[in-house]
């Protein structure tokens, strides 16, 4: 990071950002990213109708799981929700 954004950043939210702070906010992703990843995986075991419950299907859950262990699959999973969604309102 250079000054500039250390300055910007200072700016923005009216403190620096230590390097301590930098590695907590990463450790926080990263937990966060697998917490996403464990509920995807416990998602398999629902069926179809329950599935279909909360707007989700099983290729929804195939598309999502598609990226890495540390992607976050949970937006994947939001805009399928949101998209199926969005065509029933125009019906």
């Amino acid at each position: 990071m250079t000054s500039l954004h250390k300055s910007l950043e200072t700016l923005a939210t009216g403190k620096r950002k230590t390097n301590w702070g930098a590695f907590w906010s990463v450790i926080v992703s990263l937990r966060r990213r697998y917490n996403n990843r464990r509920d995807l995986h416990r998602l398999h075991e629902f069926n179809d109708h329950q599935l279909a419950d909360i707007g989700l299907t099983r290729d929804d859950l195939r598309y999502a799981m598609r990226g890495g262990p540390f992607d976050d699959h949970s937006l994947d999973l939001n805009r399928a929700v949101l998209r199926r969604r969005s065509r029933l309102d125009m019906l």
